[in-house]
C-alpha cells in the first residue's frame, strides 16, 4: 500500500455531565477515512492543545505501512501516547479498508466471540448501598459471568492509613450489597482506582477475603518506587484466593516491562487508546504470554475504541477478558453509522469479514451532542 495522509481530524463529544469522547480521523489521497479514539478523561485539554503537532508528523508523508510511522510518533508520556496510538488506529483502519481486510484479519483473526465483563461503575449515580443494588440488579439481567465497580468513593490517597481504613467501611458495604445480587456464580472485580496506600491496601484485602474476589484493581499508585509494594500485595491477595490486576495507562511494551520482571500482577489491562494502537497491543500480550500475565484490555470509554479492541481481542493468542461500560450513556450506539456488535449473555461477536473497523463516528449526531 503506497498512500498518504492528507487531512486529520479531531472531534469532541460530551456524553455525559462527567464523560467527555474525544475522536479522530484520517484520511488519506484515496478518500479512506480511518477512526481512532482519544478519550483521556481529566486532560482534554491537554490533548487538544498538542494534537496539531502530533498530526503534523504523519500528515502529507508517503508511506506503505502503518509501522512506517510507529518510530516517528511520540509516546512520552500519557497525552503524547493517547494521540499516537489513537493515529495508530486510524491508519490501521484505513489499512483495513484499503486491502478490504478487518483490523483482526490483517494480525490473524482466530476468533469470532469474546468474552466481555461489565463495568458498572458509572452508570450508577446514586451512590447508595440501595442505589448501588439497584443498578447491580439490571445488570444482573443481562447475564454477565464477570462485573466490575469501584465502590471506595469516600477514600482519598492522601488520608493517613487510620483515616483510609474507616472510610473504606462504606466501600465495603457496597461491596456486600454487589455480591448479594450476583450470588456465587458472578465472578466480581473491584476497582480501587489507587485511593489506597500498602498498608491499608493489606487490610482492604483481609476485609475482602469472605467476598470471593476474582480480582482487585490498582489499590495503590503504579510508581516505580512501589513496585516490591505491589508484588507483596499480590501474594497477599493471591493467598486469599484473589488476583491482582493494573498496569491500565501504561504505554508501549516498554512501560510493562519492570512491572512484568517484578511479578507485580496477575492481570495487566492495556488500553489500545494509550499503550501503542492495535499494533502494539499485539506484540504486548504476546510479552504477556511469556511470562505468565494474562491479558485483559481495559476499555471503560466509547464505541470506537471498543471496536478497536474488539479487533485485537479477536486476533490474540488466548481468548482474553475484555472490559465494557455498562450503559453509561445512549451515545455508545447513537454515535456509530453501523450497529455495534450485541453482548448476549456476557459475550460480543464481532463481523471479522468487515473492511478496518467496520464502522465510524457519525458526524451529524456529534454536531446535535456539541
Amino acid at each position: 500500500m503506497k498512500s498518504r495522509i492528507i487531512d486529520a481530524k479531531f472531534f469532541s463529544a460530551q456524553v455525559t455531565s462527567k464523560t467527555i469522547w474525544l475522536f479522530i480521523s484520517l484520511k488519506d489521497l484515496n478518500n479512506i477515512e480511518g477512526w481512532g479514539e482519544v478519550s483521556l478523561q481529566g486532560k482534554e485539554s491537554e490533548v487538544y492543545k498538542i494534537k496539531n503537532h502530533i498530526f503534523n508528523i504523519i500528515l502529507n508523508q508517503n508511506y506503505t505501512s502503518p509501522y512506517d510511522f510507529k518510530n516517528k510518533l511520540p509516546f512520552s508520556n500519557i497525552v503524547e501516547a493517547c494521540i499516537s496510538s489513537g493515529l495508530m488506529q486510524c491508519l490501521w483502519d484505513i489499512q483495513g479498508q484499503f486491502e478490504n481486510k478487518s483490523i483482526s484479519s490483517l494480525f490473524g483473526t482466530k476468533r469470532s466471540t469474546i468474552d466481555i465483563y461489565a463495568n458498572f461503575n458509572r452508570i450508577t449515580m446514586d451512590r447508595s448501598l440501595a442505589g448501588v443494588s439497584e443498578e447491580a440488579k439490571k445488570v444482573a439481567l443481562q447475564n454477565f459471568d464477570f462485573v466490575k465497580f469501584a465502590p471506595f468513593d469516600e477514600v482519598n490517597p492522601k488520608m493517613e492509613t487510620n483515616e483510609m481504613l474507616s472510610t473504606m467501611r462504606m466501600g465495603i458495604d457496597r461491596i456486600e450489597r454487589i455480591k448479594d445480587v450476583f450470588g456465587s456464580k458472578t465472578k466480581i472485580m473491584i476497582d480501587c482506582h489507587w485511593r489506597f496506600n500498602y498498608e491499608a491496601s493489606i487490610e482492604l484485602l483481609k476485609e475482602c477475603k469472605k467476598f470471593n474476589l476474582y480480582w482487585l484493581e490498582c489499590p495503590i499508585p503504579e510508581d516505580i518506587e512501589n513496585i516490591n509494594s505491589i508484588r507483596k500485595l499480590r501474594s497477599t491477595a493471591n493467598n486469599f484466593g484473589i488476583k491482582l490486576a493494573g498496569l491500565e495507562k501504561k504505554i508501549l511494551k516498554e512501560g510493562f516491562s519492570k512491572f512484568i520482571n517484578a511479578e507485580t500482577y496477575d492481570v495487566m489491562m492495556p488500553d489500545v487508546k494509550y499503550a501503542g494502537g492495535p499494533d502494539e497491543m499485539m506484540e504486548i500480550e504476546k510479552l504477556f504470554l511469556k511470562n505468565n500475565v494474562e491479558f485483559s484490555p481495559h476499555n471503560p470509554t466509547g464505541p470506537i475504541s471498543y471496536l478497536q479492541t474488539l479487533h485485537v481481542c479477536a486476533s490474540v493468542t488466548n481468548n482474553v477478558l475484555m472490559e465494557h461500560q455498562f450503559e453509561e450513556t445512549s451515545y455508545f450506539h447513537k454515535l456509530l453509522n453501523n450497529l455495534a456488535p450485541k453482548i448476549v449473555n456476557g459475550k460480543s461477536s464481532i463481523d471479522t469479514s468487515v473492511s478496518g473497523l467496520g464502522n465510524s463516528i457519525n458526524k451529524n449526531v456529534l454536531k446535535d451532542i456539541n
